[in-house]
């Protein structure tokens, strides 16, 4: 599992679809992995759940892909990472002026009577909605033992830990470490980690694992690649620039779009792959299977771009 995605990450780069680590829309899950296997997509990154796992295996069966062709990541997040977080709506506090279901890219908030309610597992906690006196948030939980078990049952091919947290999370690091035998992939954004912060965090995990082969996701600004400009991917780009110089291997997330690959370039960043999730919904949702995989494809080639 590992190595075989590591000499991939060494000889060319890769595109991986995210699926959304709080997104339990299974249905939406399965579409659009059949969507983006069929356009040619290199991995999945997939909700700690085994019904999302089982979800992304449906997908690809629909691709009438090889399940072996593709690389699978289960994420997962600590208390205090947006990506966790799921909406709830204060009905005793709602104007039903309905503002936050239009900026809802998931669809997640819709009418309720007089009011309005958040279908909870197609939530991703973008927090988009979050300019209302109704709105609040609350975490799920995630433990890092059972989301090992899950990654070992499936053989899936990488843990990637989301790192939005004040303290670095020594404890699950090292669990996966010492416990997973796949890939590690940290992802880290610029909330929380200045440039000492980041050098600290990769000297402790290149200390505990021996060596740099694990992934660093520069997540520039987590959730917020709904546009397709510059401005969108900047962070993300800066993230990885800032993780070049410590040996690891670099995705970049976190506002991703198609110019991403191009800014990438311009700055002569050496990075691994390119992760977009929210750009990548946007593009092929409410279309057709054929033009959704065509716009599916453009995005790829896109961010193969050498």
């Amino acid at each position: 599992m590992k190595q075989k995605l590591l000499d991939t990450l060494n000889t060319k780069k890769i595109f991986k679809l995210v699926l959304g680590l709080g997104n339990k829309h299974f249905e939406e899950i399965e579409d659009l992995v059949t969507i983006y296997a069929i356009a040619g997509a290199d991995m999945f990154d997939i909700n700690p759940s085994k019904e999302a796992v089982e979800a992304v295996l449906r997908g690809v069966k629909k691709s009438g892909k090889n399940p072996e062709d593709f690389y699978y990541s289960i994420s997962m997040g600590l208390s205090g990472d947006t990506h966790i977080q799921k909406c709830l709506i204060n009905k005793d506090k709602c104007k039903n002026c309905g503002k936050c279901a239009k900026k809802c890219p998931q669809n997640a908030i819709v009418p309720d009577k007089d009011s309005y309610k958040v279908i909870q597992e197609n939530c991703i906690g973008c927090q988009k909605c979050d300019d209302c006196k109704a709105i609040s948030f609350t975490e799920c939980e995630y433990d890092v033992e059972r989301i090992v078990k899950i990654a070992k049952k499936y053989k899936l091919d990488c843990i990637e830990i989301h790192l939005s947290t004040k303290k670095i999370p020594d404890k699950e690091i090292k669990y996966v470490i010492e416990n997973f035998k796949g890939a590690l992939s940290l992802c880290l954004d610029r909330k929380f980690y200045s440039n000492e912060r980041v050098k600290k965090l990769i000297n402790k995990v290149t200390k505990w694992k021996g060596d740099t082969n694990f992934i660093i996701q520069a997540d520039g600004v987590p959730m917020s690649g709904g546009d397709n400009t510059f401005n969108s991917t900047l962070q993300a780009v800066a993230m990885a620039h800032l993780v070049q110089p410590y040996g690891t291997y670099i995705f970049m997330s976190g506002g991703t779009n198609e110019k991403t690959s191009e800014l990438a370039k311009m700055c002569s960043l050496r990075y691994n792959g390119i992760s977009i999730g929210s750009y990548a919904r946007k593009i092929v949702k409410d279309k057709n299977l054929t033009d959704a995989v065509a716009q599916a494809q453009r995005l790829i080639e896109v961010c193969r771009n050498d």
